[in-house]
């Protein structure tokens, strides 16, 4: 089973075109990219983001350009709930176990989760 839609390359290309306001052809990602990655490894991730729906492209003189299909939090939520419900349903309650075990080993988001459940009374 899956439990991440991205690869950590394709999560950090990802991240540089939600935030960015305009399409962004692959040379533009490629200087926002921290590290030493080839021109041609950031078209093929970006052609792979294409094929999986993620992101579209237009055609702007020789080069594509990129943007996502949905802004991030949207994207989050669909794919977290289908996340979590594989997990809850491949494994139950110790899915549930192994939740609650990470989230009470940190304040902060031991906070966040009774600040949601407060809410949702």
């Amino acid at each position: 089973m899956k439990t991440e839609p991205f690869g950590p390359l394709e999560q950090k290309v990802m991240d540089i075109l939600w935030i960015s306001s305009i399409p962004l052809k692959p040379l533009d990602v490629l200087h926002q990219l921290k590290g030493d990655y080839a021109y041609t490894t950031i078209m093929t991730i970006l052609k792979r983001l294409a094929d999986k729906g993620v992101v579209r492209r237009k055609m702007s003189g020789k080069a594509y350009q990129y943007f996502p299909c949905s802004c991030k939090e949207k994207f989050i939520k669909k794919n977290l709930s289908g996340i979590i419900n594989g997990l809850v349903n491949s494994y139950g309650q110790v899915a549930i176990a192994n939740f609650v075990d990470v989230i009470k080993n940190n304040k902060k988001d031991l906070g966040l989760l009774k600040k949601y459940l407060k809410s949702q009374k």
